[in-house]
């Protein structure tokens, strides 16, 4: 509801990174909620938002468009590395540096001179638990000769953890390759097509595994195609204009106005100041709340939870000159 509009606000400032593009994607959309001064806020604190093509593009199909200026403070985060960025990129680097090692130690227990156990291997898969640890285990049991274990293994790799869609694909093109290798153990004329529509297989494993077995028994020629890289970009990176600010003669707007948790300060300090502070007083003339003003065009979120209801008058100041003033009413 709009009434908790300065604490979701306030709630996704102070987040944790890690904030998925989904909940900005709502957060855009709900402009009953949450207005484009408070949008701005939200994805200034985050900038990894700004490298997202579709998140811009709900900004700029907001029903009341947002200032160039705040759009262009947005995408200042296309240069700048989030707190989410970081974190992924430390957590991307520790799963290479694991995928690496292991990687290393299997295959030098596969090609060792001396031949490991089959049991030590299906240890040392079992210890990483991935899917792709997994399946090998099968194809491990079922090149030792235990055929119906392989199988099996193969059968209750769901059971053991959780797959995503992809994983899934996989293991259904390697459990019917292996399921056919078993009830075809013969390579002959008649399973020589059968065995060739594998290479078209979905998955690069089964594919090339076939393939493998092709060209080993004399059956395939194949020359491994070069991957020439693609130099041309699909889309332009997003940067922001030279000029950020709005031209316009100095101004003040208050919004909602009455207001009730909080209102928004829309304000132009004008050609002839750069920098400024707001006051805000009651109608007895006490100030009750002040605050800096950084730029020369912007819109500040003023939490009115603490005010009691009434009228409220806000003032410009900038180098000891009060340059406009507004009334608003606090009504709740």
């Amino acid at each position: 509801m709009p009434s908790v509009s300065t604490l979701i606000h306030n709630n996704l400032l102070q987040t944790p990174p890690g904030v998925s593009d989904t909940v900005f994607s709502t957060s855009i959309n709900r402009e009953e909620l949450l207005n484009n001064a408070m949008i701005r806020d939200i994805l200034v604190a985050n900038p990894h938002s700004a490298k997202s093509e579709t998140l811009m593009q709900e900004v700029d199909m907001r029903l009341e468009p947002m200032p160039d200026y705040m759009k262009d403070e947005i995408l200042e985060g296309v240069f700048v590395l989030s707190a989410k960025e970081l974190m992924e990129a430390k957590r991307d680097m520790d799963t290479q540096f694991y995928n690496y090692g292991f990687n290393r130690l299997l295959s030098a227990s596969l090609t060792d001179t001396i031949p490991v156990p089959s049991d030590t291997l299906i240890a040392l898969l079992n210890a990483d638990g991935s899917a792709h640890s997994l399946m090998l285990q099968a194809w491990i049991l079922f090149e030792a000769g235990d055929t119906i274990s392989a199988l099996n293994r193969m059968e209750t790799i769901p059971t053991g953890i959780t797959l995503n869609e992809q994983e899934l694909a996989e293991l259904t093109e390697q459990h019917i390759l292996m399921q056919w290798l078993f009830e075809a153990p013969v390579l002959d004329s008649i399973n020589l097509e059968a065995l060739s529509n594998f290479v078209e297989s979905s998955s690069s494993i089964v594919s090339a595994a076939v393939r493998s077995i092709l060209i080993a028994n004399n059956l395939l020629e194949y020359n491994e195609p070069y991957l020439i890289p693609d130099l041309t970009k699909s889309a332009d990176i997003s940067k922001p204009k030279p000029s950020s600010f709005r031209n316009q003669t100095q101004m003040i707007r208050v919004f909602p106005n009455p207001g009730k948790d909080y209102v928004t300060i829309e304000y132009n300090l004008g050609d002839n100041y750069t920098s400024g502070t707001y006051e805000v007083a009651d109608q007895s003339g006490r100030i009750v709340k002040r605050g800096n003003l950084g730029r020369k065009t912007d819109q500040v979120v003023l939490d009115t939870f603490d005010l009691t209801p009434g009228n409220y008058y806000i003032s410009l100041i900038s180098a000891s000159t009060n340059i406009a003033s507004a009334r608003f009413v606090i009504s709740k």
